[in-house]
């Protein structure tokens, strides 16, 4: 009697140990096992005060019915970590740096899209000047005409025949205007222009002509709008 108590008793333990990790500890118990108050027919059912469950079987399942059992409730076991991909994972590293920010583009003073379209950009008052000079050169002056020109003076010539009017009187001074422009360049950032504030937004720059006698042209004056330098007058 003694034999079989100690067997039930070992096979209870056993079967509890191999599934001690279900939320809900499932027992069997073989039938027969009357000296633990377990007796009962194949199928019955128990619950002990600490919850678990016991179940009375003809035989007691294997380790690989256990095995299984317990993947029912749990699912596959998972895999132990692997302790060198883990050194090298997103989990065990530092996160990257951000990405450093792509320097500014170079300021593009002129640009031609595709379909021909010629923007022009003028930040300073020399390039206001230098897209002059390349339309005077190129006879091109539709684009500085819409682009370039201060909104007075724009208005004015529309009064007196839009783009055509301004290119008649470029056409008409093409070598007086060059003439200028290219001697105020040369004397930009020396002491042959000279500089006076006409107003807030209005910059004059006048060539110095002591010393020069030939050069019809005088001064010409800067309007600061629309984000950029437009020309507002040549005298």
């Amino acid at each position: 009697m003694i034999s079989r108590l100690s067997a039930a008793i070992a096979s209870v333990m056993l079967v509890s140990c191999s599934i001690a990790c279900e939320s809900t500890r499932t027992v069997h118990v073989k039938r027969g096992a009357g000296m633990l108050g377990l007796e009962g027919a194949v199928g019955t059912e128990t619950i002990l005060a600490d919850g678990s469950r016991v179940v009375v079987v003809n035989e007691l399942p294997t380790a690989q019915q256990n095995s299984a059992l317990r993947g029912k409730h749990y699912g596959p076991p998972e895999p132990p970590p692997d302790p060198i991909a883990g050194m090298y994972s997103s989990g065990g590293m530092p996160p990257p740096p951000p990405p450093k920010p792509e320097p500014p583009k170079e300021l593009e003073l002129r640009e031609v899209a595709r379909d021909g379209t010629v923007t022009l950009r003028a930040i300073m008052p020399e390039h206001v000047m230098a897209h002059f000079v390349e339309a005077l050169k190129s006879r091109e002056y539709g684009p500085f005409y819409e682009q370039m020109l201060a909104s007075d003076a724009r208005q004015s010539y529309e009064r007196a025949g839009g783009e055509q009017a301004f290119i008649e009187w470029a056409e008409k001074n093409r070598e007086g205007l060059l003439t200028f422009l290219n001697r105020m360049s040369t004397g930009w950032s020396g002491t042959a222009v000279l500089c006076e504030r006409v107003s807030t937004m209005r910059l004059r720059y006048r060539l110095d002509k002591r010393n020069i006698s030939d050069i019809r042209f005088e001064f010409v004056e800067i309007q600061m709008e629309r984000g950029g330098s437009r020309l507002a007058m040549v005298h």
